[in-house]
């Protein structure tokens, strides 16, 4: 049997794992019968930029670079997945809603091209509630009051803020589907990337942004609460200013955005076994979100359960379906299960090959332009072992239950010596944590 034709990977930004399983059984009925679904699959990263360069890498972030402080594009000593695809032969295609994952960290290296899902949107009129969410973000501020926004010359930075306000999950499943077609009477192979941005802030509960609270006064305390979660105001002050019920209706917000959009990924995985039965198909999130799970209250700077834990759904051709598989494994170890599976026969590789390595979950804390305050600068390492996940920041281990689908209830607790020398590992298994290890306090400390 050949290999695959197409490889299709689906990354629904920052949505978490308890989000999916909450109702996985209702909103993705094909997907639970026919895929391997991973229910301890971690990643790399906290939020977009090194969580998704570590799947295109395959590189930990210390290794790829691309962090929260440095912010710097991917070594170019790497060929990415869709560098690697290319050359096998594939039409590598990225259908984007997330600026992250585009030419501005080089994520778009090696796609053949990128389609950017905001270009597909008139943005000429803005509502003024458009704006007053565009000014929410300090960089977007910056763009607005440079006079582009006033002067009707949007920068593409401006544009790209549509993809807040606007739902386009629909429209990118489409664009994926014709360029399938395309590409098959083509006789093309194809490796597409599809980043929906519904279920990252700030959560698309309707096609459009609208808030979920009913009263006025509630509206205006949920667009409050919106803009100090993305403004991580608490880093700087030290102050939370979103009240717990409301970080409860911001967390609805995701579980409602999940629920609009799930059917639409189902019925396309579908699709594609339906229509390109030779398609390796992979589902999962990039990172996932905290609504004040673990004291925290954003997806940057953490290793958290909420924050790291992720949906992964593989529907494989000629490997077991319909599975749930526990053994931890990171998104990171995508890469070269991608690459195999674009090189050898189907059947003949398994993702089961790569669920050796312990996942390690690495993060940087977030500059608030020299104004965050000293309790968050640290930098954080984690590792999972069976059912415990092992975090070392401010020279101290802590350990902490890994949760099936409550996030909430994972709490840190101190532990006394070194995890990676007293834990039962064999020797492999050690020398790569400790090499690891190593390898991201001399980059912290290079930073």
């Amino acid at each position: 049997m050949s290999s695959y034709k197409n490889i299709v990977m689906v990354i629904a930004d920052s949505l978490r794992y308890d989000t999916v399983w909450g109702n996985s059984q209702q909103l993705l009925p094909f997907l639970n019968k026919h895929s391997m679904k991973f229910h301890q699959a971690y990643s790399a990263g906290c939020w977009t930029l090194p969580a998704t360069a570590s799947i295109f890498t395959g590189f930990l972030p210390h290794e790829h670079q691309a962090t929260t402080r440095t912010r710097t594009e991917l070594r170019k000593d790497r060929p990415t997945i869709a560098e690697k695809l290319a050359q096998l032969g594939f039409n590598t295609i990225q259908l984007t809603a997330n600026t992250v994952t585009t030419h501005i960290f080089n994520l778009d290296r090696g796609f053949h091209r990128t389609e950017k899902a905001w270009q597909w949107h008139d943005t000429s009129k803005i509502p003024l509630l458009n704006f007053v969410l565009l000014m929410s973000k300090r960089r977007m501020r910056k763009k607005v009051m440079q006079g582009d926004f006033i002067g009707g010359k949007m920068s593409e930075d401006i544009k790209a803020g549509q993809v807040w306000f606007h739902s386009f999950c629909n429209m990118q499943l489409n664009r994926a589907r014709e360029i399938l077609t395309q590409n098959t009477e083509k006789n093309k192979k194809t490796f597409l990337f599809i980043n929906l941005m519904e279920t990252h802030f700030p959560y698309h509960i309707s096609p459009k942004f609208k808030a979920l609270s009913r009263t006025t006064y509630a509206k205006l305390c949920e667009i409050r609460s919106l803009f100090h979660l993305v403004n991580q105001t608490w880093l700087s002050s030290g102050k939370r200013f979103i009240p717990p019920e409301m970080l409860q209706t911001i967390r609805r917000r995701q579980q409602l955005a999940w629920k609009r959009i799930a059917p639409m990924i189902d019925s396309f995985a579908e699709y594609l076994s339906e229509y390109f039965p030779e398609t390796l198909f992979i589902f999962l999130s990039d990172h996932g979100d905290n609504f004040g799970d673990e004291n925290w209250w954003y997806h940057f700077s953490n290793v958290t359960e909420a924050g790291n834990r992720v949906p992964l759904f593989i529907d494989a051709a000629g490997e077991i379906q319909g599975i749930d598989i526990d053994t931890p494994i990171s998104t990171q170890q995508l890469y070269e299960y991608i690459i195999q599976s674009a090189e050898l026969p189907i059947g003949k590789i398994a993702i089961t090959n790569f669920l050796k390595l312990p996942p390690c979950l690495q993060s940087f804390w977030y500059d608030m332009k020299g104004k965050t305050l000293p309790q968050y600068r640290h930098d954080q390492f984690a590792f999972i072992h069976e059912n415990q996940r092992f975090i070392h920041r401010e020279n101290q281990w802590y350990v902490s239950d890994t949760t099936s689908f409550n996030s909430a209830t994972a709490k840190d607790e101190i532990i006394q010596g070194d995890p990676i020398q007293d834990l039962s590992y064999s020797a492999d298994h050690r020398k790569f944590l400790l090499n690891t290890y190593k390898g991201f306090s001399q980059f912290s400390q290079s930073i």
